[in-house]
């Protein structure tokens, strides 16, 4: 489902099916009420993305969901526990709009290469793979709980 709208902007309610279709113009992802996972690959080289809102449902990203995306800039996901093997990798415009405050596991690579993010708050991370901030060249400040 999407919406179009002026500049360049076009809403979609992710609802997670197999071999979903994201429409190329789609600059605004909502995850639909019923998922709780998004899938392997489900975004990967999307050029328009900029930004993913998740209910607080969902609790995993799966590997390569959303790798490759050069426009995405803002990732909220409240409920998300996991973020599996290269979910983020080489987002480029990824900045300080990652809200994960139940984050919990963090697999290999899961935001490799991503240039601009510069901080992140990880109150909940428990285990951090290796490269999991891998080439994150303006990464000066992660933030972590207890």
């Amino acid at each position: 489902m999407s919406d179009v709208g002026d500049n360049n902007f076009m809403r979609y309610v992710y609802r997670g099916e197999e071999d979903e279709a994201i429409p190329e113009g789609a600059t605004h992802i909502t995850v639909h009420e019923s998922v709780t996972v998004i899938r392997a690959r489900a975004f990967q080289w999307h050029p328009n993305i900029v930004e993913v809102v998740c209910h607080e449902h969902v609790e995993e990203i799966e590997g390569n969901a959303f790798a490759f995306c050069p426009r995405l800039r803002r990732v909220i996901m409240p409920g998300v526990k996991i973020v599996e093997l290269c979910a983020f990798d080489n987002c480029t415009a990824l900045k300080d709009d990652v809200e994960c405050d139940k984050l919990e596991i963090i697999k290999r690579s899961a935001f490799s290469c991503c240039r601009s993010l510069r901080s992140i708050n990880l109150p909940s991370a428990r285990i951090v793979k290796e490269f999991a901030f891998g080439c994150c060249t303006a990464l000066t400040n992660a933030k972590f709980g207890s």
